[in-house]
């Protein structure tokens, strides 16, 4: 039986031809010195470079950070943004505020994933940090954001859409309010990147923005990036890793030009070369274009599903179709279980669960999680009408045993 991937949440697949030739083309080609453009040939990083900051609005490539993933990329963007909070933050004036000893102030939502969550929870642990959440209701509520600014919020970590509800705040009003007040904006752009437009330049010059290769962007797991704003000079995100980067060998400490200060040691080139290839085909193909055709299988799914007893599921804003993601439940099955018998008995491929958003999920009213159905740029109307089939299969088996 063929397998009926739904998964596209958590990577893409299958991974498109052209992805897969690069990579193997570069595995077979002799390395280019250290991969940052000062050996002969290609260079796989600079195209994979220009690709992100062709399709993300940006002028200088130099600040697109490649990194082994999303979470690689948040880490930085947080621990660095906190740190120079800590010293000084900008006011409406434009003079500086030193804060000294006490705690950022940091506003963030119910619907991260753990890769935001978790390093906001350990500086928090540490006294770097001050949380406050925006509930399901606010978080697609700029005056929400406000608020916080006004009473001395100074960094914003937010989703730009939902790996659960596919939900995505306003960001160009969050970026012009955190402007305005001299807050730093931190964006995991995971699910949006190759789904919605985003533009950099939107953002603002004190925004930072990371993306996961191997989601929507169609390239191999281990490869993303981080998209950094005009306005931040290189000592404002210091590098979590020190070591070699194949030029400047003679200085004593990292290098402190964009991006060689955030990329110490071997580059995963094969992983670039394959997401540059990737990027190129979203790039030909048009975000629009992709994002209209996941939004189209995202509403079938909905709609068939409500015809189905028993089965609850939440609905997006039509504006955040094309997430591609579906959330549902499904009376006396639990989500884990469910995903699994829809795997072994029909070969679909869901995910049951909490998603790595252990906050999402219990706001929605599913503690135990819920059933996810994620689409993408491969998926099509006989796979959303496979699981559709199936889980009224399963529906029907569940209200035969009551």
């Amino acid at each position: 039986m063929e397998v009926i991937y739904l998964n596209h949440a958590a990577t893409s697949w299958p991974k498109p031809p052209e992805v897969i030739r690069r990579v193997r083309e570069t595995l077979e080609a002799p390395p280019v010195e250290s991969g940052r453009g000062n050996g002969r040939g290609a260079d796989p990083l600079r195209a994979c470079r220009e690709s992100l900051a062709t399709l993300f609005g940006m002028r200088d490539p130099s600040r697109v950070v490649l990194t082994a993933g999303a979470t690689h990329a948040l880490n930085l963007a947080i621990v660095g943004a906190v740190g120079t909070l800590a010293g000084a933050v900008g006011t409406r004036d434009g003079t500086l505020e030193t804060l000294g000893g006490a705690p950022v102030r940091c506003v963030t939502s119910v619907l991260e994933h753990n890769s935001v969550l978790r390093p906001l929870r350990h500086l928090e642990r540490d006294g770097r940090l001050a949380l406050d959440f925006l509930s399901l209701d606010e978080f697609r509520d700029p005056a929400a954001v406000a608020r916080r600014l006004r009473d001395g919020t100074r960094l914003v970590v937010l989703t730009a859409a939902s790996n659960v509800t596919g939900a995505r705040p306003d960001l160009p009003t969050v970026a012009a309010l955190c402007e305005e007040a001299g807050a730093i904006l931190v964006v995991d752009a995971a699910q949006a990147a190759g789904a919605f437009p985003l533009d950099m330049p939107s953002l603002g010059p004190r925004a930072l923005v990371a993306l996961a290769g191997h989601k929507g962007l169609l390239g191999p797991a281990g490869s993303g990036a981080l998209l950094v704003g005009e306005g931040f000079r290189d000592d404002e995100v210091p590098p979590l890793l020190v070591g070699g980067t194949g030029v400047r060998s003679d200085l004593p400490f990292q290098p402190s030009e964009w991006p060689l200060h955030l990329e110490a040691g071997t580059m995963n080139l094969p992983g670039f070369a394959g997401l540059a290839a990737g990027v190129d085909l979203v790039l030909g193909e048009g975000v629009e274009r992709i994002g209209a055709h996941r939004a189209h299988l995202t509403t079938l799914l909905l709609d068939w599903l409500e015809e189905i007893p028993g089965v609850q599921r939440h609905r997006p804003l039509p504006g955040e179709l094309a997430a591609g993601v579906a959330a549902f439940n499904l009376a006396g099955w639990d989500p884990g279980e469910a995903a699994l018998v829809l795997q072994e008995s029909w070969d679909i491929v869901t995910r049951g669960g909490l998603h790595c958003a252990p906050l999402a999920l219990p706001a929605l009213g599913w503690p135990s999680g819920s059933l996810r159905a994620s689409v993408g740029r491969s998926s099509t109307e006989a796979d959303v009408h496979a699981l559709v089939a199936a889980v009224r299969t399963l529906a029907a088996s569940s209200a035969a045993a009551a």
